[in-house]
């Protein structure tokens, strides 16, 4: 049961922080004066705690986790995670406006996710961590269709919302300074002012979906399908030298992704596979 409630909490995190996160928060959790930055956090963190109170209480009622947990033990470990929550993404604004530099923003997003997932696991497991470490080497025998399903929902929103995040992120760090005008402040947007506003993220979350599903029904071969319908649509531009070389990295660093998460979907024998 505690397996469960972590993954409720990771897919409470992932929407909080790729999904339901507005530009007007994140331009405030980043602004130089600190009392802007706290609001920004404030707010960001008040989102996590009304997610993570709807989730978890939500199951507790339709019984997808344990009747026997109590609405006070729901409203603790939300609390715990929520205040902890605060002061990992103000010390993380904090690093970022002491000119830590873009080239280093991937490594400081990144300690910051592993530092919120090490929470949830350590709130909900505490000393009983060694027992669920066990636990994982029946995986994925032991895990039922509702932990499953979970599982599904998580693995979707990391391949798609939040490597979105990542992809800019790095392609940021490998420092494409004359591309700049490609990257927008939250998302990787290639193209002009006529092209569709934000259709480079909607574009890839609809690419990772696409491979997460032939990943999962077993037919990984129509994965050929997107990467010939993205060399179309950008044809022309493929011709610039600097160009190709950034579409491609973005290409393959987002089927990676994708493909990963494919494989941990299919391995969990959920979805019907076609022959």
């Amino acid at each position: 049961m505690n397996f469960r409630i972590v993954l409720l909490l990771v897919i409470s995190h992932l929407l909080g922080d790729f999904v339901f996160q507005s530009k007007y928060i994140l331009k405030l959790r980043f602004e130089k004066t600190l009392r802007k930055n706290v609001k920004g956090n404030t707010l960001h963190v008040l989102i996590h705690f009304v997610l993570m109170l709807i989730i978890l209480s939500s199951c507790k009622v339709i019984s997808i986790i344990n009747s026997s947990i109590s609405f006070k033990y729901i409203l603790s470990i939300s609390l715990i995670i929520s205040i902890t929550h605060f002061f990992i993404d103000e010390l993380k604004t904090l690093l970022i406006n002491f000119k830590v530099g873009p080239q280093k923003n991937i490594w400081i997003f990144l300690m910051d996710q592993i530092f919120h997932f090490m929470l949830i696991i350590f709130v909900v497991y505490g000393d009983k961590l060694t027992f669920s470490v066990n636990e994982l080497r029946n995986c994925p025998k032991n895990i039922n269709y509702i932990d499953k399903s979970l599982i599904i929902i998580a693995v979707f929103l990391l391949c798609t919302f939040a490597s979105g995040i990542f992809i800019k992120q790095y392609i940021e760090y490998m420092n494409f300074k004359n591309y700049n005008k490609m990257l927008n402040k939250n998302y990787i947007i290639v193209g002009s002012a006529k092209e569709l506003h934000n259709g480079g993220f909607i574009i890839g979350i609809l690419e990772r979906s696409f491979i997460l599903l032939v990943m999962a029904i077993g037919e990984p071969a129509m994965i050929g399908f997107v990467l010939t319908a993205k060399s179309i649509a950008r044809f022309k531009k493929l011709d610039d030298p600097s160009f190709a070389e950034y579409f491609l990295i973005g290409t393959f660093m987002s089927f990676i992704v994708a493909i990963l998460g494919g494989i941990l979907i299919y391995a969990l024998k959920i979805f019907p596979i076609i022959k």
